[in-house]
């Protein structure tokens, strides 16, 4: 039997969901998926919360080491000031075991509002284009490539 003729078209209506099976499926998931934690309580909460500490005191020191901080002052009732949160990442290797905790605090952005709390943004991420075409000169001339990651990259460019 082909693909096409096997196809049938199923309305949702008539589909019967077994509720216990889907329910103890979705046990297992959560009971065996390595889900990374959404917040510092969720942290604390864990095993490995010396290892989320010490990810979290790093970000911390690399952003008061790059004075990404400035003085505490008062925000006026007119200013909605942008949130922030924590974000937990464990990289791993090819064989999924962790080689390194991540933490990293970044702003909600989404909350600020164009032409009133910002006039232009910026990111320099380089594109496909520009990507393809260094893998192609690199290739034709014979050159070495490597990767490399530089830890907290964006807190190294000054903006005016």
């Amino acid at each position: 039997m082909d693909y096409e003729s096997a196809y049938e078209l199923m309305e949702r209506s008539s589909i019967h969901i077994d509720d216990v099976f889907a329910y103890t499926v979705a046990q297992e998931i959560i009971e065996h998926d390595d889900i990374e934690p959404r917040s510092v309580a969720e942290c604390q909460q864990r095993a490995d919360w010396p290892k989320w500490k010490e990810a979290i005191q790093a970000e911390l020191d690399s952003l008061t080491k790059r004075q990404v901080f400035g003085p505490v002052v008062l925000t006026p009732p007119s200013v909605k000031p942008v949130g922030h949160k924590w974000v937990f990442v464990r990289k791993r290797n090819e064989k999924n075991e962790v080689l390194r905790y991540k933490a990293r605090l970044v702003a909600q952005g989404f909350s600020q509002r164009p032409g009133i709390d910002y006039e232009e943004t910026y990111s320099p991420v380089m594109d496909v284009i520009t990507f393809r075409y260094l893998v192609s000169l690199v290739v034709s001339e014979g050159l070495e490539m490597q990767l490399m990651d530089v830890v907290t990259a964006y807190l190294y460019g000054d903006l005016d």
